[in-house]
């Protein structure tokens, strides 16, 4: 979602990412978000926040929360239908902010233990600091990448971890990415190396993976990920650190 804008162009942005946007370019499959996609993300974001910071009351990945553990707070920006979220809760204090009045709704019966917010990156006044935050797709539709990338900054604890997820347009299938980007509000069809390159002014970059995915509406999502196709894949995912 375009996040860069501030609270008076929230009304235009919830009207351009409404019903209509997600039903004309994505078949309306948002609430059926890949299993194995959200799984694969969270392995990752598991991984690097429990085993890799090992910070005090922080629990390690597998074992059980006792009472005296508190869960790691994670911040999902542009969280669409709340599918990545609702998985989430299982392990994480989630919260959500998307810009679009529409998919809030949705979200909101869906995941039932996350707090939920109308907002963009210039409007959200969060009241603490989180241990991760998620930007699922969402760069791509920004006015300003590099404002929205200091300010997500801003609301993390010290050694917290961002998590970005973007399309790419270079490699050996760019040319196939692009044909079949249909959607006018990517507005930033960069190159890998022009992504990571501006996320790691700001970051310690851990990690990158690349991925190749398609979405066939109502009959599923292919989606298959790891280091390997960092160089290849039509998307990254970056683990990152402040």
């Amino acid at each position: 979602m375009e996040m860069g804008k501030p609270l008076s162009e929230l009304p235009m942005l919830s009207k351009k990412f409404g019903s209509d946007y997600f039903k004309r370019l994505y078949r309306d499959s948002g609430d059926r978000n890949s299993p194995g996609k959200i799984e694969t993300y969270l392995r990752l974001i598991r991984r690097y926040t429990y085993e890799n910071q090992q910070r005090p009351g922080l629990p390690t990945e597998g074992r059980a929360l006792s009472s005296k553990e508190r869960r790691p707070i994670l911040l999902d920006i542009g969280c669409g239908y709340g599918r990545f979220l609702k998985t989430a809760e299982k392990d994480f204090e989630t919260y959500g902010i998307d810009p679009s009045f529409f998919v809030i709704d949705k979200a909101s019966e869906y995941a039932t233990k996350t707090k939920f917010e109308t907002a963009s990156v210039f409007s959200y006044r969060p009241k603490k600091l989180f241990d991760v935050i998620t930007c699922l797709d969402v760069l791509e539709h920004v006015s300003d990448v590099e404002k929205s990338v200091l300010k997500i900054k801003t609301w993390l604890k010290s050694g917290g971890i961002f998590f970005c997820v973007v399309p790419v347009y270079d490699g050996p299938l760019g040319w196939i990415a692009g044909k079949l980007d249909r959607d006018e509000t990517h507005i930033n069809k960069w190159s890998r190396d022009r992504w990571l390159g501006l996320l790691a002014k700001h970051f310690k970059v851990i990690t990158t993976w690349g991925a190749f995915r398609y979405s066939f509406g109502r009959f599923g999502y292919f989606h298959l990920a790891g280091p390997g196709l960092a160089r290849w894949g039509q998307a990254i995912l970056a683990v990152m650190q402040k």
